[in-house]
């Protein structure tokens, strides 16, 4: 199984942070690969259990189920549902840790994933923390925006 780890710091509390990312359907707001998102079917977005679909840039589509959301810790995690990416078993997990005294939020992001086919050049591990680190420079940049107006 592979791993990928990212962890970076934003300039925001944790709650300002944990409300953009807990709305697990609306990440077509911050992520820069993801055009169109929305939950399908009747639970609604945040429940364990919905689907969000995604569509990327490139057309592909994603869906991606919700496996759990804590409040208190401010973490979730989902996994692929459907990826045209060439994994199995991908699990992403986002944990949201605040800075003592300070106006700033701890990011870990971490995926875990087998893949289909050998990769000695690890090209689907780098692809992969390619996409996380765009999601949360992203993201940092959307949250820049929203705290200015």
């Amino acid at each position: 199984m592979a791993t990928v780890d990212y962890c970076a710091l934003v300039g925001h509390a944790p709650d300002e942070v944990w409300k953009v990312l807990k709305q697990f359907g609306q990440i077509s707001a911050w992520h820069p690969a993801i055009i169109h998102s929305r939950i399908e079917g009747e639970l609604p977005d945040g429940m364990v259990g919905c689907v969000r679909h995604l569509t990327l840039e490139n057309g592909a589509i994603l869906r991606e189920k919700l496996l759990s959301v804590d409040d208190s810790e401010r973490r979730l995690s989902y996994r692929f549902e459907e990826s045209p990416l060439p994994v199995d078993n991908y699990v992403a997990t986002i944990r949201l840790t605040p800075v003592s005294g300070e106006a700033r939020t701890l990011i870990a992001w971490n995926a875990t994933f087998d893949l289909r086919e050998p990769d000695p050049q690890q090209q689907q591990s780098a692809a992969i923390q390619a996409l996380i680190v765009g999601g949360h420079a992203s993201l940092a940049s959307y949250l820049a925006g929203n705290a200015q107006h």
